[in-house]
């Protein structure tokens, strides 16, 4: 009797999952991926192969890494960066983006100046009369820029070198430094150079080392690597310091961001939300990154050991995606990306892995309605994301497997025939898709060779056939391939694997076609 041939469909959502045992995957979140590796939760729909990065904005004067990068709209040409002098002995270490010149151009920076041991410098923008960012770096004062003068903030009562600044409810708030890390100090109201206690400065012991500040609504929180406090209030006479919580801290102090009506930080759990409840003065601190949970434990036991030094790690936000990304500042190294997904449930965050993009400070803004997303390297390159379809150069390696599919009986051995999978092309590509049958058991199971998943522009291929626009559904660019895969197994699972400068591509669904064996 002629096998009875089923359709088994998936919908590519869910992202990477490495917290799921292989049964429940496959059966309970068919649309998730074992490895899911320079993608992206697409807007459309399915996973993204991500765009590339390019060296738009040429290399900072200096030497080693770039230690810090702006976006702010108002500012010069609203790019600016730090980096080490060269000679070390030189004060020159900031820069403005100038577009006429296509070139750096040295910021003048009077006052005691000494970059050994700086590590980062942050940079955080406030208006108050006029644009003006602060720089911090945890050796030297923290100084303001306004796109013409430089000034360090040395006032007597001010700390000496604060790593972490930001401003809430018209003050300045400046507090890591490594001599007094315990002390939250603020400046007098709209006045971010002035410290005097008589005109509403003050400082505040907030009882554990402080790794992190970030303005939240209406409420400053303080990080600490194993609990948080939140500020509240608006001057020095009514200022209320509150418990948010004494078991839970922030790992990486750049990990703090805000996205999708939440603030973002990364404990040793993994990336937790302070987001308000239904209950007043409350907050929710419920992990967001449960699926990869096991992914995120390697990173912070390297953390732990000493083998990642969590200063060195960065973030940054892309908002049109309503998404982050987490950058390791080494080459072959994993990052991670995060980016929120309706779905039938809800809103919630997907995950997947960045590979190879070593970033050593990144930032995000709007310029216009134009974001710019750049990241430092470790050569000195300033570099825009979302350009190009390579990685300054370089092949974008992209892995996307999903999880082993047993159609409810994983004792039952399955013919299959063929898997046709639905792409979004932004032009020409070519993909390699892989099949691995029960559970990838090495004794005498036979994988056959690689197929090959080919797309020029909005054309279709089915198998040798090639089918002209008016052939693709929607009139949209996207392929239907429908691919015939030999072989016969308990389970399957499905790798589709990049590694070059095509263009970018989503695949958006699979559906398999099988038929289910008489038990034996």
């Amino acid at each position: 009797m002629a096998d009875r041939i089923s359709a088994f469909k998936v919908n590519c959502v869910g992202g990477m999952n490495t917290n799921r045992d292989v049964l429940s995957q496959g059966e309970d979140t068919p649309g998730s991926a074992t490895q899911l590796i320079n993608y992206e939760p697409a807007i459309t729909g399915g996973y993204r192969r991500l765009s590339g990065f390019s060296n738009s904005y040429g290399t900072v004067p200096g030497a080693g890494g770039v230690l810090g990068v702006v976006v702010q709209e108002g500012i010069n040409d609203s790019i600016l960066a730090c980096r080490e002098p060269a000679p070390f002995t030189d004060t020159n270490y900031f820069y403005r983006w100038e577009a006429a010149t296509t070139s750096w151009v040295t910021v003048t920076t009077p006052g005691t100046i000494t970059m050994e041991g700086v590590k980062k410098v942050r940079f955080t923008s406030f208006n108050w009369s006029a644009i003006k960012i602060i720089l911090a770096d945890g050796i030297n004062p923290a100084a303001t820029y306004d796109g013409t003068t430089y000034t360090q903030i040395t006032h007597a009562n001010a700390p000496t070198a604060p790593k972490y600044a930001c401003t809430y409810s018209n003050h300045m708030f400046l507090c890591g430094d490594p001599s007094e890390p315990y002390n939250l100090y603020f400046s007098a109201p709209v006045a971010e150079t002035d410290f005097s206690a008589a005109n509403g400065a003050g400082v505040i012991n907030v009882g554990f080392e402080i790794v992190q500040i970030k303005s939240f609504r209406d409420t400053l929180y303080i990080f600490g690597k194993n609990q948080i406090k939140s500020l509240s209030g608006n001057s020095s006479a009514d200022f209320i310091v509150s418990e948010v919580t004494t078991n839970i801290g922030c790992v990486v102090p750049d990990s703090v961001i805000e996205l999708g009506g939440s603030l973002l930080f990364l404990g040793p759990d993994g990336f937790r939300p302070v987001s308000g409840t239904s209950k007043i003065g409350d907050v929710e601190l419920e992990t967001v990154s449960k699926q990869i949970q096991f992914t995120i434990s390697a990173i912070i036991t390297d953390i732990v050991l000493g083998d990642i030094d969590p200063e060195t790690l960065s973030s940054v936000v892309l908002r049109k995606k309503s998404q982050f990304r987490f950058f390791l500042p080494t080459n072959g190294s994993f990052g991670l990306l995060g980016g929120l997904r309706q779905t039938s449930q809800g809103f919630g965050f997907e995950f997947a892995q960045l590979f190879d993009i070593p970033a050593t400070c990144a930032a995000s803004g709007y310029v216009g309605t134009n974001e710019i997303i750049l990241h430092g390297d470790a050569n000195g390159k300033v570099q825009l994301q979302e350009s190009g379809t390579s990685f300054d150069g370089v092949e974008i390696l992209s892995v996307y497997q999903t999880p082993y599919y047993y159609f409810e009986d994983p004792t039952i051995r399955k013919n299959f025939y063929n898997v046709t999978t639905f792409l979004r092309s932004e032009g020409s590509s070519e993909i390699l898709l892989g099949v691995s049958y029960d559970f990838d058991d090495s004794q005498g199971v036979f994988n056959p060779a690689n197929y090959t998943i080919s797309t020029q522009g909005a054309a279709a291929y089915y198998n040798e056939a090639v089918y002209d626009a008016a052939a693709i559904y929607d009139g949209n660019p996207s392929p239907v391939t429908k691919t015939n895969i030999s072989g016969s197994g308990f389970s399957v699972a499905f790798k589709y694997v990049t590694n070059d400068v095509n263009a970018s591509h989503t695949i958006q669904g699979i559906v398999l076609n099988y038929a289910i064996n008489d038990r034996r």
